[in-house]
Order: C-alpha cells, then sequence, then structure tokens
C-alpha cells in the first residue's frame, strides 16, 4: 500500500474482489475526476440511484458493519477531496462549512478512506451503528445531514506566468514601489493562502454497533435510523503535502445511506427485496433438495 495525499496524501489501496449487481444498481458513480465507491466489510456494495433523479445515490447501511469510502482518480493531476460524513470533515472532526480539509490524490491513484482520522498514522473505522450513538451525536455535532456521504473534489491551482512585454529586454519593464497600490486596508496586497489549503492530522470520531429496525410498525418500538460510529483504530499511512486548490469544487457527489426498511419505505428498493427470514423458518416450504450455491 503506498500513500494517500492529506493535504494528506493518501496510500493507495488495492480493492476487494467484484460484487454480484443487478442491472439498476451500479458499484460505483460516474466521474470525471474521481469516481467514488464503498465496501462493507471489504466488500465493494450496490449503489442506488435516486428514484427521484436528483443524481445522488443511496448504500444500504449494515448495522455493525465497517466501512471505506473508495476514491479512484479518473485523471492525470493531482485532485483534493475534502470527504465529508455525517456533515462532518474525516480528517478533522469538524461540522463541514465549505472547503475543509482534504485528502489528496495523485494521478490516477486509488485509495479507501477507512475511517475518522485521528493521526498521520492511524484512523478509528467508519462502523454502521444508530443515529444516537453515532461520532456526531455522542461529540455533541449531531446536524441535518445525518446519514449523509459527501465528496467534493478540488482541482489544483497553475501557477501563475507573467507575460514578458514584447520589448523586452530593450525596455525593462516597469517594476512598481514596493509601497505602490497599497492601502490602509491592505488592499492590493497578493491574496493570503488559504487557511484550509493543507490539511492536518487531527480528526475525533467513535461508533459503537446496534440492530437493525423493520419497516413495519411494532408497539412501543420506534423506527431507528443510521449512522456512522467511531470503530477500532486501524492502522492507515498518510503524509502531509502542498496543495492549493481551487475557490470551488469542480466535481461533487452525494450518497445517502438507510437501513433496507427505509430504502424500501423511500422507493429505492422495491418491497420484495425484503425477505423475512423468520417466517421464513417458521412456515417452511416442502420441496425437493436442490444443489447447494457454494
Amino acid at each position: 500500500m503506498r500513500p494517500l495525499t492529506l493535504s494528506l496524501l493518501a496510500l493507495g489501496a488495492a480493492l476487494a474482489g467484484p460484487a454480484q449487481v443487478h442491472p439498476q444498481d451500479v458499484l460505483e458513480t460516474p466521474a470525471a475526476l474521481v469516481a467514488v465507491s464503498v465496501e462493507i466489510d471489504g466488500r465493494p456494495t450496490s449503489l442506488f440511484p435516486a428514484p427521484d433523479g436528483s443524481g445522488r445515490f443511496y448504500v444500504e447501511a449494515r448495522r455493525g458493519c465497517r466501512y471505506a469510502i473508495a476514491l479512484a482518480s479518473r485523471t492525470s493531476e493531482r485532485v483534493g477531496v475534502v470527504l465529508t460524513v455525517d456533515g462532518l470533515n474525516a480528517i478533522s472532526g469538524e461540522r463541514d462549512t465549505g472547503r475543509g480539509r482534504m485528502y489528496v490524490l495523485e494521478p490516477w491513484q486509488t485509495t479507501s478512506v477507512q475511517g475518522w482520522r485521528t493521526s498521520l498514522h492511524d484512523v478509528r473505522r467508519f462502523t454502521f451503528v444508530d443515529e444516537r450513538r453515532s461520532y456526531a451525536a455522542r461529540s455533541g455535532k449531531a446536524n441535518e445531514k445525518m446519514g449523509w456521504i459527501e465528496v467534493a473534489v478540488y482541482r489544483e491551482r497553475r501557477p501563475f506566468v507573467q507575460a514578458v512585454p514584447y520589448s523586452y529586454p530593450y525596455a525593462e519593464p516597469r517594476r512598481p514601489h514596493p509601497l505602490e497600490g497599497q492601502t490602509g486596508d491592505g488592499r492590493g496586497q497578493a491574496p493570503a493562502a488559504p487557511a484550509t489549503s493543507p490539511a492536518t492530522d487531527e480528526a475525533g470520531a467513535a461508533a459503537l454497533p446496534d440492530g437493525e429496525a423493520k419497516l413495519e410498525k411494532r408497539p412501543n418500538q420506534a423506527r431507528s435510523y443510521p449512522g456512522t460510529g467511531w470503530g477500532e483504530r486501524t492502522h492507515d499511512p498518510v503524509v502531509l503535502v502542498s496543495f492549493d486548490p481551487e475557490p470551488e469544487p469542480r466535481e461533487r457527489v452525494t450518497l445517502r445511506y438507510e437501513y433496507r426498511p427505509a430504502l424500501v419505505a423511500l422507493g429505492v428498493l422495491p418491497p420484495w427485496t425484503w425477505r423475512d427470514r423468520l417466517t421464513e423458518r417458521d412456515h417452511a416450504e416442502p420441496g425437493f433438495a436442490q444443489p447447494p450455491r457454494w
């Protein structure tokens, strides 16, 4: 595994083998700069396009399972990626306020962001838990974007090259006085580098397992919703690099994760995909023995 760039450089990670998908499913988002996919317990999982045509994708959350966000560069240039989970920056653990701390992908690099970054060496694994036990809720940062995974991709600023006057060097261009153009409020000075350009290594998070709720109503039982918790510590090294991003992202990807009953209720999955194993076990259907699937 080789490092990912943080305004951290991420180390490239090998992805798991192919997963079975249905015709309406995809394994990664279409992209011009960075394709996004999700791995649950080390295996790629299906992404379901939103039925409302919004362009976002849905992921089935599986309580207690670890997941990771796979990023695959599709360009020959370096790009910066701001990843937010439950409305919090995955590196800093703070509320997303626009261009925050970011990972930097080298040309054509593929890597996997496995959790909340706690240092240049370790992360705490992303884990599907009940929303009340999520990192955002436990740290007092719960917000309206619980259950959302957002990726914003930034291109790198190009070096500014000043055009040389045609008469040069016969008539050397006039050089302004160092104080020329400056005023008391600082206008005329070169803009300061963005404070959020190179990301650092702090991050916070926490996760504990929980169980999945059924779609049907039950007495005295409210439907639960998933969040991302603070999982086990995992070694996932990165290095700091210099990266000057453009002011606005060139590409955005939005994923939403929900338990299966909620995906059925939202019309993302058809009702027949839900299997009630307790009913199946209690009303076993008679028949002939069939060859095993594996």
